[in-house]
Order: C-alpha cells, then structure tokens, then sequence
C-alpha cells in the first residue's frame, strides 16, 4: 500500500506542482538557520519543536539506479513477484555498494521533487553536526558518487531536499 501511495504522488506531484512553487533548496551546504536544529533548546525546552528535516546530496531517477547496477555488474536479483520489489531490491544493492566504495553511510529518500524519484543523501539537517566529514573526505565520497553513476551525475552539485511524505501530511 506504501509503494502504491508513494507512486501515486510521484506520478502526480509534476503535475500539481511547479518548480517555481516548490520551497527552494540550497546547494550551498551551510543551513539557512530556520532549519538548524538546536540541540541545546531541544533537550532542555519541553515546548521546542524542531524544524522540518532536510536531506543534502544528489537527485537520481529509477533508471540511474539501473544503470548503475548493470554498469558495475552487481549480482542479478532473485526472481521477484512484481516491477516495484525488483526496483527497491536494486536501489538497495546500489545504496550498499555505492556505501563501501564511499567509505560512507549513505542514505536513499523520497525528495519533494518535480525533477527527481530519489535523493542519495550524505547528511540530514538534524544530524550534520555530528556526521558531517572534514572538507577533503566530503569531496573524496562526492568525487566517488559522481564517478560510479556516471555522466548524469557528473554535473550535479549536492542540494539540500525536502522529504516528499513531510510535505503531503
């Protein structure tokens, strides 16, 4: 029921929703500071909520995750009863192996995106304080990202995203 709700919105979120009228998300990795989680107010104000939680990397669609996969050879997927299973068992035979080559938990999400089905996510808004990389490790994991999708990456620069389902509640 999830994999149908989530497809429903992907499917229809271009055609609700304009770029121009999405929230906007920084490339620029330093957090505007109404998304900042302050943990100090957090732990020690019952009433504190905490702001909405945004995810910093890359936008990919299905099909990069397939290429990626027959790109590097992964092992093929058992027989599946259906599109979507063999779908999310690919996606995670990439995350885990784009991981080890990383170096570098990563993380896949459903962005609130006209333009992109997933994210590949280094960071969360409430946890780079403690996850975040030095500079020159940050760009050996970006570096490593953009080579192993290839082309389409290539060109990108990391952004921050919305989640899709905080943004349907």
């Amino acid at each position: 029921m999830f994999a149908l709700l989530v497809s429903f919105f992907q499917t229809c979120l271009p055609q609700w929703i304009k770029a121009e009228d999405l929230p906007k998300c920084s490339t620029e990795k330093k957090l505007p500071e109404e998304y900042r989680l302050n943990v100090r107010r957090w732990r020690l104000e019952p009433g504190y909520i905490k702001p909405r939680k945004l995810f910093y990397g890359f936008g990919v669609d299905i099909q990069d995750f397939i290429d990626y996969h027959q790109r590097h050879q992964l092992p093929r997927p058992p027989p599946m009863d259906n599109q979507a299973s063999l779908w999310h068992y690919l996606m995670d035979d990439v995350m885990e192996d784009l991981s080890a080559h990383c170096r570098f938990k990563l993380e896949r999400i459903l962005p609130l995106s006209p333009k992109y089905d997933y994210a590949i996510a280094l960071y969360n808004s409430h946890h780079i304080s403690v996850t975040e990389l030095e500079d020159d490790e940050e760009e050996d994991v970006i570096r490593i990202i953009k080579e192993r999708f290839g082309e389409y990456l290539a060109v990108q620069r990391p952004q921050w995203f919305f989640l899709l389902m905080d943004s349907i509640h």
